[in-house]
């Protein structure tokens, strides 16, 4: 069917050039993703082509939501260039569309990328039955082909990188051959001008450079090609690179020149350090560290620290490799875990290599090691010592000379030895583990599958052993698919079972270093891996240990020293937070199961429970209880989730409900829905009606920060329906003041006051103060919308009475500041100040950020309003930034509103206006009327300082009208006002 199909489309005929600029029938293609379109669907030329591979090249990184449609318009644009008379569905159609992907028609000869491969071969079989001529006809002819770069005008994804690659390499490859046959054809001048040029673009080319050699050996210009030969040998060095096979074979073809009088060095110069993989990837930072410290002033001692498998060996060989020149006295190694133990084998073969006679070398240990110090004291020797224990290991093979170098690799940071620079080897990050894999599987290979090998890349954890060993498995199983690797290491057995490739093993990297702690700090590596935390501290190690603090600071930095266990940072109450690596963490969980009794497990994860459940109580009434919540907002959810997971449903909720409570005062988190998640789930499969009840509630509060009215709306219905059931008022009367809220701010105002007065009923009736006051907060804040200041003011003042006599430290502190507002639009500026002033000590008191951020909006514009821009200014910039920090956009586009006012106040005009235009963004997106109008009214204000009048009169109607719609009377006629204003303005004008 597909050649039938091509007959019948041959009468279209187009030429596609993609060696250079792209082009089309010799024009060429615009714009650049109409190329990248049509160099994806080329490189699979009659393949079908998912659009999900397309997005991927025509947006590397995040596809934008319209990506779909943009896509169908660049495609659409190629059919009208390739086919402008036919429509999309026609069978004559070169570009088909087929369950989401897109095939290119293409007959043989209209794709120069093709027609070069197919003129390369031709030349290569010419040659190879020896028709040079032809050979030399063939390859000229496809290399013609060539104008530039391939794909040199399209964007690069992951699919037309590795294409683009293969495309060069096979560009090199057909010159090196023709360059063959044209030193066999005698036609030296044009081989010796060709060779010459490529090597101006890229010295280290060695096989360029060896024809090069044999081209002028043959001309009779050897000393030329001695210079090309020590020329490619030193440009090789510089990259840290080795003269290969091919280079040295040319070099043989030299006539012997005299040598040259060198520097004296030792009897014999050795070079043990081991071969450098042709795959290493990265560290070019710490490459850089270690050779400044090696060459540089002061001890040439240099540690690299790191745990097992993270490549500091691999980095060692090749630090040494680079640095090969700078010790001319030779490189002497010895791995310390394979080496015979005793420091005086080790040294009986230093001084073998540096050129001591056997029968010279005493029998003793500290003479061996004064000879070796005598013998290294001038000399410039570079000692690698890999995989050192400790310190000691280290001193007693230590050379005497000051411009000798010792590179030492450990996994253990070697803190006293005295004058050691060390440096700490880390994981890779996902960019350098992604090439580190491609470099040994193929770069083609993984841009076919970019998803899998994403995933696999993440499976690794950084770990380049991990990565490895992944990339040998792949590379020995070309029939296998990265994503099948992937769901095999990411399921079953778990992933240390396949982390392992012949005598690559990471579960047996880690064992050593578990190996040599001691028991005391292996059990806490078993607890910390039977439990999970991820940002441990030391007082939650102490816990889990069950032992004093001191002992979970010790423990902590023994698992840190034994390269186990990894520093994070300091959290927000300045405590240290460790965490393990993913790939040991599983190691740990692992041994849990199998080296402690589940009693001593499960008794481990209740001390996590109550120490947890204690802090939450204790910090969520002190002044740093923000910072407590999001320092632990992580642990907890995994306690909790442990906990779950374990069937202790009860305890489970407590712990989270209590989180919840205290995570009030960070509502932009994240971790607080997550944790009041399962806090739900935990409730529903314990039966307990009213703990799930509570548990909605708390969804329905964290829907509506986040401005998502119906979801929000659902949740808070379903708890109030299960509340009246349980005939419990008082959670009614909380649930009934969140939902008054939500409909007041929707602008369905009689119902929020119907909720509200059930809500006073409720509370009263249950005799609780902190509701009631919440109550009446809420309803003040519907008569301060409709301009009845009195009586909002007579709630606030009765809810403000409640909340002292409950202790409810922050409803005083939001009462207040409600109350100052009302005071502020009444004109009661200085009321209002001494208000806020107090409602900022009691939220910096209590260590609320959230409302005091809210407060210093507040406190913001009355000093506005009194003209005192740079408080003002001050206050609402460190509203803005406490809200950011905390996640809470919402929030943070209301003082972004505010301090936009003040811009216009102080004439910063062009600023104003780019913060209202974020403003109105940021509403629009999450739906918040509100905050539109009141974005619309500021606008309207800032046309009328800048004489716009139309759009002053086109902002302030559009606010007018959500303002009635809202039912926010004293806006509305705000707005009025100054509506009428604008216009007797306009007009004067």
């Amino acid at each position: 069917m597909l050649h039938a199909a091509k007959r019948e489309i041959t009468a279209v005929y187009v030429r596609y050039g993609i060696l250079g600029s792209t082009l089309v029938s010799g024009a060429p293609v615009g714009p650049r993703q109409v190329r990248t379109v049509l160099a994806v669907l080329l490189s699979q030329a009659n393949q079908p082509v998912s659009t999900e591979v397309l997005a991927g090249e025509l947006w590397p990184g995040a596809a934008p939501g319209s990506s779909d449609a943009v896509l169908q318009g660049r495609v659409s644009t190629l059919r009208k260039l390739l086919c402008p008379d036919l429509p999309a569905r026609s069978p004559r159609q070169l570009i088909r569309t087929r369950q989401g992907s897109y095939t290119l028609i293409l007959d043989e000869g209209e794709l120069d990328a093709a027609e070069f491969g197919r003129l390369v071969q031709a030349g290569q079989r010419a040659a190879a039955q020896g028709d040079l001529a032809e050979a030399a006809r063939n390859l000229r002819e496809g290399l013609r082909l060539w104008r530039g770069p391939a794909l040199q005008d399209t964007g690069r994804g992951p699919v037309l990188t590795a294409y683009a690659g293969v495309l060069e390499q096979q560009k090199l490859a057909a010159l090196e051959r023709r360059f063959e046959v044209d030193i066999a054809l005698g036609q030296l001048s044009e081989a010796i001008g060709g060779l010459t040029e490529q090597l101006s673009q890229d010295p280290t080319q060695e096989n360029f450079a060896a024809l090069l050699i044999e081209a002028l050996v043959a001309a009779g210009r050897g000393a030329a090609a001695r210079e090309v030969f020590d020329n490619t040998r030193a440009a090789l060095e510089r990259v840290g690179l080795a003269p290969g096979p091919r280079l040295y074979q040319a070099r043989e073809q030299l006539q012997p020149e005299q040598p040259a009088p060198v520097l004296a060095r030792p009897a014999t110069c050795p070079a043990e350090v081991p071969a450098q993989l042709p795959d290493f990837t990265g560290r070019g930072e710490l490459l850089e560290q270690i050779r400044a410290a090696l060459t540089g002033r002061g001890p040439r001692l240099v540690v690299l620290s790191g745990p097992g498998g993270v490549g500091k060996s691999t980095l060692a060989v090749r630090s040494a490799h680079l640095l090969r020149r700078e010790f001319p006295g030779g490189q002497v190694v010895a791995d310390l875990t394979s080496e015979p133990g005793q420091p005086s084998e080790v040294l009986r073969r230093f001084l073998l290599s540096i050129g001591v006679a056997e029968d010279a070398i005493p029998h003793g240990f500290v003479e061996r090691q004064q000879l070796w110090r005598s013998r290294t004291a001038d000399a410039r020797v570079l000692v690698l010592l890999d995989d050192a224990r400790d310190e000691a290991q280290v001193r007693a093979l230590l050379p005497a000379g000051a411009d000798c170098g010792v590179l030492v690799t450990s996994r253990r940071r070697m803190l006293g030895l005295a004058g050691a620079k060390t440096i700490a080897v880390e994981a890779f990050d996902q960019d350098e583990s992604w090439e580190l894999l491609a470099g040994i599987v193929g770069a083609q290979r993984i841009a076919a599958e970019p998803g899998p090998a994403r995933r696999l890349v993440e499976l690794c954890a950084g770990l380049p052993l991990a990565v490895r060993i992944v990339g040998a498995k792949l590379a020995a199983r070309p029939h296998e698919t990265v994503e099948e690797l992937a769901v095999r290491i990411g399921a079953g057995r778990g992933r240390l079972a396949e982390l392992r490739a012949g005598d690559l093993d990471v579960r047996a990297t880690i064992e050593v270093s578990y190996a040599e702690c001691t028991e005391g700090t292996r059990r806490a590596l078993r607890l910390l891996g039977a439990v999970r935390l991820p940002a441990v501290s030391r007082s939650a190690l102490a816990c889990l240990l069950d032992a004093p603090e001191e002992t979970g600071a010790d423990v902590a930095e023994a698992l840190v020293e034994a390269q186990l266990l990894q520093v994070r940072g300091r959290d927000e109450l300045g405590q240290l937070r460790y965490q393990l690596h993913d790939l040991i963490a599983e190691f740990a969980a692992e041994k849990a199961r199998e080296e402690e009794p589940a009693g001593v497990l499960g008794a481990a994860l209740e001390r996590m429970l109550d120490c947890y459940l204690a802090a939450g109580g204790r910090d969520g009434g002190r002044h740093n209880a923000a910072s407590w919540c999001a320092a632990e907002a992580d642990n907890v959810f995994a306690v909790t989730r442990a906990a779950l997971e374990r069937g202790w449903w009860e305890r489970g909720w407590r712990l989270a409900d209590s989180f919840a409570e205290v995570a009030k005062v960070r509502p932009g988190s994240a971790s607080a829905r997550n944790v009041t998640v399962l806090a739900l789930r935990a409730a529903r499969r314990c039966g307990d009606l009213r703990a799930e009840a509570i548990s909605l509630r708390r969804l329905g509060e964290l829907q509506w920060q986040q401005v998502k009215v119906a979801s929000a709306v659902r949740y808070l219905g379903a708890a109030a329906q299960r509340f009246r059931g349980l005939d419990d008022g008082a959670e009614l009367a909380r649930t009934l003041v969140v939902e008054a809220d939500v409909l007041a701010e929707t602008g369905r105002v009689e119902q929020a006051r119907d909720r509200l007065n059930t809500a006073l009923e409720a509370a009263k009736q249950a005799d609780d103060q902190r509701v009631h006051a919440a109550a009446l907060d809420q309803l003040g804040g519907l008569y301060s919308d409709a301009g009845d200041f009195a009586e909002a003011q007579r709630c606030f003042v009765e809810a403000l009475q409640l909340a002292r006599e409950a202790g409810d430290l922050r409803g005083i502190v939001a009462i207040r500041k409600r109350l100052a507002d009302v005071l502020r639009r009444a004109g009661h500026l200085d009321q209002a100040a001494e208000l806020l002033t107090e409602a900022l000590a009691g939220a910096r008191e209590t260590g609320d950020a959230h409302w005091e951020a809210h407060v210093l909006r507040s406190l913001g514009e009355v000093q506005r309003y009194f003209g005192d821009t740079g408080p003002a200014r001050s206050s609402l910039a460190r509203s803005l930034e406490l809200f950011t920090q905390h996640g809470h956009r919402h929030a943070a586009a209301y003082s972004l509103r505010s301090l936009a006012d003040l811009q216009a106040q102080v004439r910063e005009y062009e600023q104003a206006g780019e913060s209202l235009e974020r403003c109105r963004t940021i509403f629009e997106t999450l739906g918040d009327r509100r905050g539109q109008a009141y974005t619309l009214r500021s606008l309207g204000g800032l046309c009328v300082r800048t004489g716009r009048w139309v759009q002053a009169e086109r902002s302030l109607r559009a606010a007018l009208t959500i303002f009635d719609d809202l039912s926010m009377r004293w806006f509305s006629q705000d707005a009025a006002r100054a509506l009428t204003q604008t216009r007797n303005w306009s007009s004067a004008s």
